[in-house]
């Protein structure tokens, strides 16, 4: 079914700035080609970054096990993170400006040089890995509009930017290198409590995996990673929803960890 982009995206908008619940993708603009799906996610994009700040990374969904069984699609996706939704160790959100606030425990990397479209062969987790700059714990921000999960669909979670609300980084770690970031340990907790636990090897066998294949999925859509750039790579828990007034912690070994307080109106 052909759909209007410009008119996805300006409904999109409206419901972002609205805060509106969408249960579920309505039936006038779904779509099953890809490829459309991303054009969508590009002219929404445009309105974002007039408020949210221009482009300075991609986020990455749908690459874990417990990702897959809570949603019960199949990824991975790519959607873009804007400049000024990148917090940096702790931070407040207000709950009145979101319509529901899901924290997702991911490894983030920095890219140290522009990468370039893949041309031989496909990049793989051992060529990816002389662009990366720094890994560093981190939450996705999720804002998932109060979505009904038994009636998700891959792409209009692409339209909608992968649901990416804002991205919660750790303290650098300057010996993050001497990490094995495909065995990891991290937790998230509320208010002191663990609420789920998760593997960093859960993510597509490896961040760097991951990165790979977001290179590669760019280099399709005539897209680039840029130096200093932030990378996403998916989470290694299933989304948690952070309960209005209380404070949620991501923690990865050796990658530190994040604070955010989800904080009531006055």
């Amino acid at each position: 079914m052909a759909i209007s982009i410009a008119k996805v995206a300006n409904w999109l908008h409206q419901v972002d700035k609205a805060r509106a619940v969408v249960g579920w993708w309505p039936a006038q603009f779904a779509t099953d080609d890809e490829r459309l799906a991303y054009k969508v996610q590009d002219a929404f994009l445009k309105k974002q970054v007039i408020k949210q700040g221009p482009l300075v990374g991609y986020k990455i969904a749908l690459t874990s096990p417990q990702i897959f069984e809570q949603t019960g699609l199949r990824g991975p996706a790519y959607g873009p993170i804007r400049k000024k939704r990148v917090f940096e160790h702790k931070a407040t959100v207000r709950a009145d400006r979101w319509t529901r606030l899901g924290v997702e425990l991911e490894i983030i990397l920095t890219v140290n040089a522009d990468v370039p479209k893949p041309k031989a062969k496909p990049y793989d987790k051992a060529s990816i890995g002389a662009y990366v700059g720094a890994a560093r714990a981190g939450f996705e921000l999720i804002e998932d509009r109060g979505a009904d999960y038994s009636r998700l669909a891959v792409n209009p979670l692409i339209i909608e930017a992968g649901w990416n609300g804002g991205s919660l980084l750790a303290k650098p770690n300057k010996d993050w290198a001497k990490l094995d970031l495909g065995n990891l340990k991290g937790s998230i907790s509320f208010d002191g409590k663990v609420v789920r636990e998760g593997h960093s090897g859960d993510v597509l066998g490896h961040c760097y995996n991951a990165l790979a294949w977001l290179a590669n999925k760019l280099g399709d859509h005539g897209k680039t990673l840029k130096k200093g750039m932030i990378v996403s790579t998916g989470s290694m828990v299933a989304c948690q929803f952070v309960p209005p007034g209380s404070t949620a912690t991501g923690k990865i070994d050796g990658l530190g960890e994040v604070s955010l307080k989800y904080e009531l109106p006055r």
